[in-house]
């Protein structure tokens, strides 16, 4: 039985990892485009970049592991069915109901990981994201700025430029005064500029190209003239107010959710409906992933090659129809027009009832498919109304 166990983990976990591996890079990916449009055209460094992508990586792993755990148990059992390794265990005494111990196992080590996931990891690295956007995108340099005025502010610098373009990363016709230690004085001007972000501290790098600098010490009246074709010059620019603490429903981890719902005054800007249809959402989506095995079991089977692809895409229209239900019972929850326990647990409900029943026609009769059994269901109900319809006209004429 161990050896069966690690066979059907196998065959599950190789299609599953392969799914939230292509499904994480997809995301990421079209949200790295945007980013970069953001940051990178106005001077960002790509580090700042990776950083945030970084921290999105919870949030799309609460989306995709799921619906990676299905995709996985619906190809295993395809594979079984279609190779006829269903029939040869079932020949040994192996019951279907026992290939879904081990996907049940599964099943609990990704609840367990989901509530991590959704309870501590997702709000606190959803902070650290906003965080790192408001830096990146409020600083005293992107204020300041302005074309053909003088602006300080910029640790001892009094800066004017005459031309600015490229989102406030290119300059032409550059002076810049400061004021350094003991009375000492420098003076620089250049015919060209660019602005680049650090991405230690977010502060400016201004590269500056044909130009010139002048040092006047307090000691000696003579200034000190230097000509440069290129000069990096680091200024010191922090964000303009310190970003905000965690605020929001979608902010707070599991144990400050539930605190603010028994005391509102911890989370006293957050409607007290929002503070509990987020804990519900949560549980919820978290507990889902304990029917994808039985749903996957149940539409993965398939007698015929034909049959392969329709178990899996009836399931996953029967997951996107359950997430948009889902979304829509928490915001209805969170305007209390409905309670969770409606618009949250009564459709996970469903979802179980009709995991437990797609199974349950599978294992009675594992050479059916769940799909198949339903559709013949409708098929000979269809046929049945046809037959009466035909008897009722016949009895009238």
């Amino acid at each position: 039985m161990l050896r069966l166990d690690r066979y059907v983990l196998e065959k599950t976990l190789l299609p599953l990892g392969a799914a939230v591996g292509i499904a994480l890079v997809a995301l990421l990916m079209e949200r790295m485009v945007r980013l970069m449009e953001l940051l990178v055209n106005q001077g960002g460094p790509i580090i700042l970049v990776l950083k945030m992508l970084a921290n999105l990586v919870p949030h799309y792993l609460g989306v995709a592991l799921p619906l990676a755990l299905f995709l996985g148990v619906t190809l295993c059992a395809t594979r079984l069915s279609v190779d006829s390794e269903i029939d040869a265990m079932q020949s040994a005494g192996v019951a279907l109901s026992r290939l879904l111990v081990p996907l049940l196992g599964l099943a609990a080590v990704i609840t367990l990981c989901m509530f991590v996931v959704s309870g501590w990891l997702q709000p606190l690295t959803r902070y650290a994201y906003r965080a790192l956007v408001y830096a990146a995108t409020n600083s005293a340099w992107d204020l300041a700025v302005e074309k053909g005025s003088f602006f300080s502010g910029i640790g001892k610098s009094t800066i004017l430029i005459d031309d600015i373009s490229d989102g406030g990363r290119v300059l032409r016709k550059v002076f810049i005064y400061q004021d350094r230690d003991y009375g000492n004085i420098s003076v620089m001007t250049a015919e060209r500029g660019e602005a680049f972000r650090i991405p230690a501290d977010l502060s400016v790098l201004l590269h500056l190209n044909n130009g010139r600098r002048v040092e006047i010490e307090a000691k000696n009246e003579k200034p000190n003239v230097l000509a440069f074709e290129s000069f990096d010059l680091p200024l010191e620019v922090e964000s303009v107010a310190p970003f905000r603490d965690r605020a929001g429903e979608r902010e707070l981890t599991m144990p400050e959710l539930v605190s603010a719902v028994r005391d509102p005054k911890l989370a006293p800007d957050v409607k007290r409906s929002r503070l509990v249809s987020e804990v519900h959402g949560r549980v919820v989506r978290d507990l889902s992933v304990m029917f994808m095995p039985m749903l996957g079991l149940a539409l993965g089977m398939a007698q015929r090659r034909s049959q392969r692809g329709a178990g899996l895409i009836v399931g996953i229209v029967m997951l996107a129809i359950y997430n948009y239900t889902l979304a829509f019972g928490e915001s209805a929850a969170d305007r209390e027009r409905m309670s969770p326990w409606v618009g949250l647990w009564l459709p996970m409900g469903v979802m179980y009832t009709i995991s437990i029943w797609a199974f349950w026609v599978v294992n009675a009769s594992p050479r059916d498919n769940a799909i198949t059994v339903l559709f013949g269901s409708l098929e000979r109900g269809r046929l049945g109304l046809a037959s009466q319809w035909r008897r009722w006209r016949g009895s009238e004429a």
